[in-house]
C-alpha cells in the first residue's frame, strides 16, 4: 500500500474529525499492533508456505534417488540372471564336447 503524503494528511484529518484529538493516539496506537500483529502472521504464513514447498521438493528428490536406485538393483538382477545363464551354458558346452576339441 503506497500512499503519498496527501493521502496520509487527508486520512488523519478525516480521523481527527471522526474520533476528536484525544482519542486519535489511542487509535493509532491500536491500529499499530494491529499492523505488526498482521504483518507477523504473513510472514508465519509464508514460512510455513516456504516449509511445505521445499518439504515437498524433498520427498520428490527422495522418490527419484528411490527410482533410480531400484533400477539399478533390477539391472544388477538382470546382469546375474544373464552370468549365471552364460555360466551354466559354458558348463554345459565342457560337459558335451570332449576336451581335446576345446582349448579350456
Amino acid at each position: 500500500m503506497n500512499l503519498g503524503f496527501s493521502e496520509v494528511a487527508f486520512l488523519v484529518l478525516i480521523a481527527l474529525v471522526l474520533f476528536g484529538p484525544r482519542r486519535l493516539p489511542e487509535i493509532a496506537r491500536e491500529m499499530g499492533k494491529f499492523m505488526a500483529e498482521f504483518k507477523r502472521a504473513s510472514s508465519d504464513f509464508q514460512n510455513q508456505i516456504h516449509q511445505e514447498i521445499n518439504k515437498l521438493e524433498l520427498e520428490e528428490t527422495a522418490k527419484g534417488v528411490k527410482d533410480t536406485v531400484k533400477e539399478g538393483v533390477d539391472l544388477t538382477e538382470e546382469h546375474n540372471s544373464i552370468a549365471s545363464a552364460i555360466s551354466r551354458l559354458t558348463e554345459r558346452v565342457k560337459t558335451t564336447i570332449p576336451p581335446q576339441d576345446y582349448d579350456a
